[in-house]
């Protein structure tokens, strides 16, 4: 299994015009892109800073997903949304990812598509794939 087997399994469970997975680095409050389907708008390695945000604290901390609706959500969460309206996203699921043994959350699993194009039952199907991803970002360090 590797992130790409895991998009063409998104792919065709809810869809997405990007996905990109990051690990999370909680020393520096940073994600850091390890996967991406789009390497022109948003190249791996990209780092994101994630300090004390809404965002942060539903996803990076209490390790619940985000699901945004709309492009009113897409702004309140990424300081980037211009970027990702561009890209013709207009809905965005993010999934923690967590360390088997431990619980903790070590990355994201982030899933874009058209406006409208997720349904909330949508953030189940994505949720299910984040422990496939757990042992990718282990091997990834």
């Amino acid at each position: 299994m590797d992130f790409t087997a895991i998009g063409q399994l998104a792919q065709e469970r809810f869809g997405w015009k990007l996905f990109t997975a990051m690990r999370y680095l909680p020393a520096s409050a940073e994600v850091e892109r390890v996967h991406t389907s789009d390497a022109a708008a948003y190249p791996l390695s990209g780092h994101k800073t994630k300090r004390d945000t809404g965002w942060s604290r539903q996803v990076l901390v209490r390790g619940e997903p985000h699901f945004a609706a709309d492009a009113q959500a897409i702004r309140a969460a990424f300081e980037d949304a211009e970027a990702i309206f561009a890209l013709g996203v207009g809905t965005l699921i993010n999934v923690p990812v967590r360390e088997a043994t431990t619980g903790a959350v070590i990355g994201t699993l982030n899933f874009g598509r058209e406006a409208g194009g997720y349904a909330p039952e949508d953030v189940a199907r994505a949720l299910a794939l984040a422990a496939l991803a757990a042992p990718l970002f282990d091997a990834s360090r």
